[in-house]
């Protein structure tokens, strides 16, 4: 699922969060240089961009993966451009949700690279200030025919949808992962509703853009000047739906180790 997006600052407010299915976003969102074994010299042999593909996912997991996979690549290749990309994707149970893409240049083309069937070419120039309403067209319309084509001949399974309902440890599980995804300094928090409690992974991104990962909604997006990190996620998690009562930081997770955590009553 893509991420969500929530308008401007939160100083009187959070703004608007973009609903349940995000409608578009707006700009590139600037990754931070991973570090990483540089390609051997003979890369620029290469058909096409590679796709480095991930070890883990999360439910949701879409645009961690995405801002992970533009931080080692326009680290790898400084020379290249890339961007997030939001379309809308067929998925395995049938109807189309919003989902994001890695757009990247490649000597001069255009291609995509998604979280699970890898890169694909778009067949056209990559441009500096690209059409993206035609861009997501056609990314929309080739992602399916290279994911069933992926399936098809290697035997891909199709994405995978998240469980309605989600266990206690799921949910902590894909928290603690997310964490692990993320290219940027992260913090778990949980957010308490009655007597259950529900994690969440928070990070600041670049200028003034944060982002909070919950497994059922997937990442939401702000630009917020407000410096208390808690209560950022305390006014997403109430545009999500959720009732917070209280906020409070995971300092430490000993390895290994599951912790205590619940769904929400909405």
């Amino acid at each position: 699922m893509s991420p969500r997006r929530i308008s401007r600052s939160f100083r009187a407010s959070i703004g608007a969060l973009v609903g349940r299915l995000a409608l578009a976003i707006a700009a590139a969102v600037a990754v931070p240089a991973a570090r990483a074994d540089p390609l051997p010299d003979d890369s620029v042999t290469l058909p096409g961009p590679p796709s480095y593909p991930d070890d883990t996912h999360v439910f949701n997991g879409c645009h961690l993966s995405t801002i992970r996979y533009l931080a080692r690549y326009l680290s790898e290749f400084p020379g290249e451009s890339g961007m997030p990309l939001l379309i809308k994707m067929r998925n395995a149970d049938g109807p189309k949700r919003m989902h994001t893409l890695a757009l990247v240049s490649w000597k001069g083309q255009a291609w995509c690279r998604d979280e699970y069937f890898g890169v694909f070419a778009l067949g056209c120039p990559y441009e500096a200030q690209p059409n993206l309403k035609r861009l997501v067209s056609k990314a929309e319309i080739l992602l399916e025919r290279h994911a069933q084509t992926m399936v098809r001949t290697s035997g891909k399974p199709l994405r995978p949808n998240a469980p309605e309902q989600m266990s206690p440890e799921q949910r902590i599980r894909a928290v603690k992962a997310a964490v692990g995804i993320i290219p940027y300094p992260s913090t778990i928090f949980w957010v308490q509703c009655g007597h259950q409690e529900l994690p969440v992974a928070f990070f600041r991104g670049e200028g003034r853009q944060v982002g909070v990962y919950e497994p059922n909604c997937g990442t939401c997006l702000a630009e917020c000047s407000i410096r208390d990190d808690a209560k950022v996620v305390s006014l997403v998690a109430a545009r999500l739906g959720y009732r917070p009562e209280g906020i409070r930081r995971e300092l430490r997770i000993p390895a290994g180790s599951l912790l205590a955590a619940a769904g929400a009553a909405r």
